[in-house]
């Protein structure tokens, strides 16, 4: 009986062994695939979809990049370009420096060569993204991907989108009563533009927002016929919201727009 039980502990002392090593080989793997797939750097705050006029001077999105690591990283910046873009516009982008204008459709490519240092779960608000329409309408979405500078594989990128043809102008200006765009960009998470056209003899007009509850948060006194009047929506809680054109105390127009952060 001594030797039976002998060998069926020695059986199971080689079990537990192996089962072991299982368990820590695979333990082992998934660190090393949780460090390997690990992004160290976080973007936030930008807007991905900026609106604009095509007679505009510059179109202007920035973002807050975050080290969520445990170490100190050099950042440096490269762009692409994903989609074709109108002939003559133009882009650059700020990052420790602002990198000279080019024209987007020879191919411009900014050198990612100066980098900004972060410390570790220390945020900077440091970058810009420009494009310049130059009359031109279109679309032209870039990628930016922020990396570090001694480990190019620990990247992270976004997408942004600069739209000088979707803003709804040609209905407001050309309407023979009084009428408002919609808002852009749509969602909005800094602030937002709304075209407006005014029927002549008009004394007093007013673009009034209102919140789902039907609380007017905001009043924009007109004073122009026409034109694109802007507005500030940091303060205003995340939210679907309606904006009303009053005009001489009768409300003419009333759109919605939403509200993110």
């Amino acid at each position: 009986m001594s030797v039976l039980f002998t060998l069926q502990s020695q059986i199971f002392q080689h079990l537990n062994r192996m089962i072991f090593r299982t368990l820590l080989a695979i333990s082992l793997a998934l660190i090393m695939t949780m460090n390997l797939s690990a992004q160290s750097l976080s973007v936030t705050d930008y807007e991905s979809h900026v609106v604009g006029l095509a007679s505009d001077a510059i179109l202007q999105t920035h973002g807050t990049v975050t080290n969520t690591s445990s170490v100190a990283m050099d950042v440096l910046v490269k762009f692409s370009l994903i989609s074709s873009v109108p002939a003559g516009a133009g882009h650059y982008f700020c990052w420790a420096v602002c990198y000279a204008e080019g024209a987007v459709y020879d191919g411009f490519q900014a050198p990612a060569n100066h980098s900004i240092n972060i410390e570790p779960g220390a945020s900077v608000t440091n970058f810009y993204a420009d494009y310049i329409p130059h009359n031109s309408v279109g679309v032209a979405t870039f990628e930016y991907c922020f990396f570090d500078e001694n480990n190019t594989s620990d990247e992270t990128c976004i997408q942004i989108t600069f739209d000088t043809q979707n803003v709804g102008i040609e209905d407001v200006f050309s309407a023979e009563g009084s009428g408002i765009s919609e808002s852009y960009p749509n969602p909005a998470t800094s602030n937002v533009r709304i075209n407006y056209s005014l029927k002549q003899g008009w004394e007093k007009a007013n673009i009034e927002v209102y919140s789902m509850l039907g609380s007017r948060v905001r009043t924009m006194a007109l004073n122009q016929n026409s034109g694109t009047a802007n507005m500030d929506v940091v303060s205003l809680p995340a939210g679907m919201y309606f904006y009303t054109l009053n005009v001489d105390g009768k409300n003419i127009s009333t759109r919605k727009m939403l509200v993110t952060k």
